[in-house]
């Protein structure tokens, strides 16, 4: 009986590696952008109140995709920019949260997941939330979803302590 559990356990290793390995082949030979297009973007829900923002954000994407999601507070000025090209999430100074220079924030969500987050003390302000998804096959292109505009905090002359969010663009 052990002889032959031993032949099972060595074919379904066998087996298993054979499997990883034409993963790893087909994943590697796919083109980067081949790899992008079929990323989803997230859903992005956040509010405001006082100096914190609370954020929700859901991964849409399939786990083999190896996608991972996340939401950004960014200053609002860099809102089109981020819009235009979402590689500037990765420029110094233009995002308030998460810390983008440890690149394992980037994957707060992974997929079928949905991560909410509190994130305090941001400066009074006007900023941008923005949620995006990257693959690990692909980190230079990154899918991102409609900006929100935040309030944070009380602006001079304003009356509000946050609490709102504003369409981007409408």
């Amino acid at each position: 009986m052990q002889a032959a559990t031993r032949s099972g356990l060595k074919r379904l290793a066998g087996g298993a590696a054979i499997a990883v390995a034409t993963v790893a082949t087909v994943t590697m030979t796919m083109p980067a952008t081949a790899s992008a297009a079929s990323i989803l973007p997230p859903e992005v829900n956040a509010s405001s109140s006082g100096n914190s923002i609370t954020m929700s954000i859901k991964n849409p994407n399939p786990i083999l995709s190896l996608t991972g999601c996340q939401a950004f507070v960014v200053n609002a000025a860099d809102v089109p920019a981020v819009v235009e090209n979402p590689v500037k999430l990765l420029d110094p100074g233009v995002v308030v949260y998460p810390n983008v220079a440890n690149p394992l924030t980037l994957f707060g969500a992974l997929p079928g997941m949905t991560v909410n987050s509190t994130t305090n003390e941001i400066p009074t302000g006007v900023y941008g939330v923005i949620g995006g998804c990257v693959s690990l096959l692909d980190l230079m292109n990154p899918v991102i979803d409609s900006p929100k505009i935040m309030q944070v905090g009380l602006l001079p002359g304003g009356s509000s302590d946050g609490s709102s969010a504003l369409p981007f663009g409408s």
